[in-house]
């Protein structure tokens, strides 16, 4: 569920309850000091967490998946790019770990839990339902009007026990306590989020568990000495001379991200209000975002964003780790380009999936 869709199905609410956009609640959750709502995504029972897999994630051909669910294996390719950019000779990586398999391996996208110790794939069901067109003169179907649509089912099929539980959605946002008040009204009672609401769709519960805290970021210094690590072990001890030079960490985008430049116009790179860093390799995606403003009754102006998985690798040439990490902490929690209270441009910093030796 994208924030966008969260954000507008919460003011739409609002504003049917008999709110206005003038009144000072909207304009603090929406307007003067937005939430930056974030893509809600999904869980395997209410108290999990979900993790974008980046794109360099890869698994075998045949059997794509966690070992740990009797599949292939995962592995990431972050280390194995960044040698090729260096034209290093590494072992070969190309074919599946499994010694009676040996297929090609292939890009592993979508969520898992984030636990490197205990894996997991985590899927939704998808539905597809089957329409057909009505002749607005006979009142019957139409000829060649046949389309077909998809929706997230509200139960899925747990992958332990092989019943169907209940489907649930989860993120998290960094808002104030004023920010909570005022939110706690808007998520009683059900919320209608999506198309075909006046289908009987779309209809979810929200609730928020707020807790003092702020953003997770793990040990950049022990991921860097890891990754180093790391590529000394593939290239089998032949590492360019600056290896050692700097401090590696990575981002990754768990949103889509719209960037642009200093001229408006779209862009790849990442700019931090910070010196000395300086980018390395990055593995991204672009696309257009569109949407519908339902206020104004139009469509929304397309944006090229990059794609949520995507992967940047950069380095810090400067000896100020206090401010790197304080830099760091506050791009997680803020987020990252445009349209941020939509849920666009959520990162993650030093994803231990890159550094990890083994297939999982």
């Amino acid at each position: 569920l994208t924030g966008s869709s969260l954000r507008g199905a919460l003011a739409a609410k609002y504003t049917r309850s008999g709110g206005s956009p003038e009144d000072k609640i909207f304009q603090l959750l929406f307007i003067s000091h937005p939430v930056n709502f974030t893509n809600l995504l999904p869980i395997n029972n209410a108290a999990g967490i979900s993790r974008v897999l980046p794109l360099t994630s890869v698994s075998c051909k045949r059997s794509p998946g966690f070992s740990q669910e009797d599949k292939h294996g995962v592995s990431d390719t972050l280390v194995y790019k960044f040698a090729q950019r260096n034209r290093l000779k590494t072992d070969n990586n190309s074919l599946c770990s499994v010694a009676e398999c040996k297929n090609d391996i292939n890009a592993f996208s979508g969520f898992w839990n984030g636990n490197i110790d205990s894996p997991q794939e985590i899927k939704t069901s998808i539905r597809f339902q089957r329409h057909t067109g009505i002749d607005r003169t006979t009142g019957t179907v139409a000829y060649q009007r046949f389309f077909i649509t998809q929706e997230m089912a509200d139960f899925h099929k747990n992958p332990v026990s092989g019943k169907y539980v209940q489907q649930w959605l989860s993120g998290s946002i960094y808002i104030n306590d004023e920010q909570i008040e005022a939110l706690a009204p808007l998520l009683s009672g059900p919320v209608f989020a999506g198309a075909s609401r006046t289908r009987g769709r779309g209809e979810i519960e929200l609730s928020i568990e707020a807790e003092e805290t702020t953003a997770h970021l793990p040990d950049v210094v022990d991921w860097d000495r890891k990754f180093k690590n790391r590529i000394k072990t593939i290239a089998m001890n032949e590492v360019p001379s600056d290896l050692s030079a700097g401090l590696y960490f990575s981002i990754t985008l768990e949103s889509d991200a719209i960037l642009i430049d200093r001229f408006l116009r779209p862009s790849a790179e990442i700019s931090f209000p910070f010196d000395n860093i300086v980018p390395v390799l990055k593995v991204a995606r672009s696309q257009v975002i569109r949407g519908w403003q339902s206020a104004w009754g139009l469509s929304k102006p397309d944006d090229i964003s990059l794609s949520m998985g995507s992967v940047y690798l950069l380095r810090y040439m400067g000896n100020d780790m206090e401010g790197l990490q304080e830099v760091l902490s506050n791009t997680a929690i803020n987020g990252i380009g445009l349209r941020r209270e939509e849920g666009f441009g959520r990162i993650s910093i030093c994803d231990p999936l890159h550094i990890q030796e083994e297939v999982i």
